[in-house]
């Protein structure tokens, strides 16, 4: 079978001045960033758990945490970095003697890459650390630093301010996101007694979302007592459990009216007694009405 001889063909074009255009073919595109930040944490601090529409990534400059992103618990050390996908309930415990020094930076985005993303952990690569290091380099010259004896630098301030600055942080973003597709190697979910049990109750309680399990039944199902299970959740996400339970509800319901159902189906399908205290209960989390959560999501896929 004949095979084509690429670049006899492409030397012929160019020799006639015809030149074909090679499309780019974007795997991801960051439109938006919340928050971008370097800050140091004092051994023993624990982040309060949150959830929020958009993507964050937290990267282990020096020390180490105790991170947890919905049921899933994580050890990560200098090096280390993660993905919290929109709507994902996640929070961290320094557990070094020394503190944790972070970067965290929150953003949407689009692509396919995004959807690889999803639940991933790594552990970086000596080049891949080098990106960050040279990254917070730059932003740390053109941003405005932080007071004097803050241990905290944003580096937004500059978005703003310098018009060629959000390209620059975003074209290092964009190529540390890249380079993950290639390389990385990923992070093992703990396997500490307390992160195992964490995990399986929040799969019990995600199989439960349409009715109100008791925390005895959930103790039962996870194998330990209620004061055990109460303290493990304090520990890996901050809240009671029923509180826990409510975040995964309300995620289930956000999911389902970007699916396209209606209101009052959403609060029938995960266990509310009426749509009334549906709504009542999704503003208190969200800030706004399943309706008004719904028009915006609409608004969003229609531009």
């Amino acid at each position: 079978m004949h095979k084509p001889n690429y670049e006899s063909e492409l030397a012929h074009l160019m020799e006639e001045k015809i030149w074909l255009a090679f499309p780019v073919k974007e795997q991801i595109h960051i439109t938006d960033m919340y928050s971008l930040f370097r800050i140091h944490y004092s051994s023993g601090f624990a982040f309060p758990g949150e959830s929020h529409n958009f993507w964050e990534c937290v990267y282990v400059v020096g020390g180490s945490i105790c991170v947890s992103a919905d049921e899933r618990v994580y050890n990560l050390e200098g090096g280390d970095l993660i993905f919290h996908k929109p709507l994902e309930f996640h929070k961290f415990i320094v557990n070094n003697d020394d503190g944790a020094d972070l970067l965290i930076f929150s953003f949407t985005a689009d692509g396919p890459l995004t959807g690889w993303l999803r639940d991933k952990v790594f552990r970086l690569s000596d080049y891949q650390q080098s990106l960050i290091t040279s990254l917070i380099a730059y932003m740390e010259a053109k941003s405005a630093a932080g007071s004097a004896g803050q241990p905290e630098h944003h580096f937004l301030s500059a978005f703003d301010r310098i018009p060629y600055y959000s390209q620059m942080v975003i074209t290092y973003l964009n190529h540390l996101l890249l380079s993950l597709a290639d390389e990385s190697t990923i992070a093992s979910v703990s396997s500490a007694p307390d992160a195992v049990t964490f995990s399986k109750a929040i799969s019990y309680l995600n199989s439960n979302l349409h009715r109100q399990p008791s925390v005895s039944e959930i103790a039962r199902f996870s194998n330990v007592s209620e004061t055990g299970l109460k303290r493990i959740f304090e520990k890996f996400a901050g809240i009671s459990v029923h509180r826990y339970l409510l975040k995964l509800k309300i995620k289930a319901a956000m999911e389902l009216l970007q699916d396209g159902e209606n209101v009052s189906n959403v609060a029938e399908r995960i266990g509310f007694g009426s749509q009334s205290y549906f709504s009542k209960a999704f503003k208190r989390e969200t800030g706004i009405s399943p309706s008004e959560f719904k028009t915006s999501e609409n608004a969003e896929r229609s531009k």
